[in-house]
């Protein structure tokens, strides 16, 4: 597949995705909820990626979904390094088992948290019950993620935090200060191959008023 056709690949499933949510929702709302349920149904964890750059205008797009994550009293402790450089996401690579995709992807987004932000208590030597640092990360690393699958590109998303190991050779490497996590990264690139929408959906998961 080529990366013209990537661009493409989803629109296949379009037809796919109406009929799932056609299944639950009125005629009425289909219209607003299509384009939100195209994200959520298409994006697929995608670890084989096309030879070839990814546009800054689509990173920067991604950065921008990932800055409008909720926030635990509107902290917003995120920051972002953005590793396009091909020695940098060998080194990455090199640090994780799991990262083994990374050369092979046009960038890799390191999702941070800053704890001087994040955690009230941190400069006074505590931990507050209070850092939800890990929570608004989470939540930003999702937007990011159903971006990417708006803008026709896959990613997945590489727990980083809280392996002391890896969470070490990624600061010393790319020489973050003391206070900066990576929490997640997310590796990412034109799909090598189409993901087809899946509904999986487990209504023995749901639990109504109570636990049984």
């Amino acid at each position: 597949m080529s990366i013209e056709g990537a661009k493409h690949v989803g629109e296949r499933g379009e037809s796919e995705i109406a009929e799932l949510v056609n299944r639950e929702l009125p005629k009425t709302s289909v219209t607003g909820y299509i384009f939100i349920m195209n994200m959520i149904f298409k994006r697929r964890s995608v670890r084989d990626f096309l030879p070839g750059p990814v546009e800054k205008e689509k990173i920067e797009r991604i950065l921008r979904a990932a800055f409008e994550a909720p926030s635990a009293h509107n902290r917003r402790p995120w920051e972002f390094l953005v590793v396009t450089e091909q020695e940098k996401r060998e080194a990455i690579a090199g640090m994780s088992p799991w990262a083994k995709m990374c050369p092979s992807a046009a960038a890799v987004i390191a999702c941070c948290a800053d704890l001087k932000k994040g955690d009230p208590e941190y400069e006074t030597g505590g931990a507050s019950e209070d850092a939800l640092w890990e929570q608004d990360l989470s939540a930003a690393t999702e937007n990011a993620l159903l971006q990417i699958t708006e803008e026709g590109l896959g990613g997945v998303w590489l727990g980083w935090y809280p392996d002391g190991d890896k969470v070490k050779a990624f600061r010393d490497y790319f020489k973050l200060p003391a206070h900066i996590v990576p929490v997640a990264l997310v590796a990412l690139g034109y799909p090598a191959r189409e993901s087809r929408p899946r509904d999986r959906y487990d209504p023995e998961k749901v639990h109504w008023e109570s636990w049984n």
